[in-house]
């Protein structure tokens, strides 16, 4: 075999991924901040994407991903965090060739960085810029967040009429946003659980927040002074402290989007 045919199989071989399906809407945005839209052929209903982006398919939701409307896709790299799946699914799809990167959610800056490398390498696509920008993100928020003179404590919620509320604690990515932005997570158990009545006046939050896909319902918040009278007793109560954060901020662990919600939300710690 020729030198040159050799030549032309190694860069093969190494050549960029061209059909790439994302899932999880801090994976999809640090494809595209690495500059890689372009191999980009579908996402998943978790993701969105900028206004002026090329349109592509929805396939599924990046926990349930539906075999055929991938393979429909003739993709060469499904990349997604670590809860994607089911596991058939990516067992079918690896078996029909296609290459599955699984990522860590970032719960800090630190695992942030390595996604951003280990996306890198897989889309042969340089990180520098994304790495210096997150970098300095970082630097800033750490620094905003030794500028507050009283960390505040925070209670993240999901909340529905008639069925109370529910805390985000830790392992969750509203704890990292809120740690990130300088707050203490008013709750100290991992996951997310239902409040008890009693719990709500002990736990003292200085302000509540909740996902921007309830901000309707709660009406800015509002509402829930209406369904749970106690948490008039609470500073955040007294004070209407309530926050909406960009639900696509807390997808998929810590991206793009949570530095930005967590700077607004340190501006706000810092106003009041």
């Amino acid at each position: 075999m020729s030198a040159v045919a050799l030549l032309c199989i190694g860069n093969i071989a190494v050549a960029a991924p061209e059909r790439v399906i994302t899932t999880g809407h801090s994976v999809t945005e640090l494809v595209l901040a690495l500059g890689a839209g372009d191999s980009l052929i579908a996402v998943d209903s978790s993701t969105r994407l900028p206004a002026d982006f090329k349109k592509v398919p929805v396939v599924g939701y990046y926990r349930q991903l539906p075999v055929e409307g991938l393979l429909a896709q003739n993709p060469q790299v499904l990349i997604g965090g670590e809860h994607m799946g089911p596991p058939n699914t990516l067992t079918l799809l690896q078996n029909s060739g296609v290459k599955i990167v699984r990522l860590p959610e970032a719960q800090d800056g630190k695992q942030l960085i390595a996604n951003i490398a280990r996306l890198s390498e897989v889309l042969e696509r340089p990180a520098d810029s994304v790495t210096k920008y997150v970098e300095h993100q970082l630097q800033s928020l750490n620094s905003a967040r030794a500028s507050l003179l009283v960390a505040p404590r925070i209670l993240f919620v999901r909340a529905q009429e008639g069925r109370g509320l529910k805390a985000a604690g830790t392992d969750t990515s509203p704890d990292s946003l809120i740690r990130m932005a300088g707050g203490v997570n008013a709750v100290a158990f991992s996951g997310y659980k239902q409040l008890s009545d009693e719990a709500l006046i002990e736990l003292r939050p200085d302000w509540i927040l909740f996902s921007s896909d309830q901000e309707a319902q709660l009406k800015g918040g509002t509402a829930l002074l209406e369904w749970q009278p106690l948490l008039k007793l609470t500073p955040a109560g007294k004070n209407g402290a309530f926050f909406s954060v960009d639900g696509f901020a807390l997808l998929g662990g810590m991206g793009l989007a949570s530095l930005n919600e967590a700077r607004k939300l340190n501006e706000k710690f810092a106003r009041n």
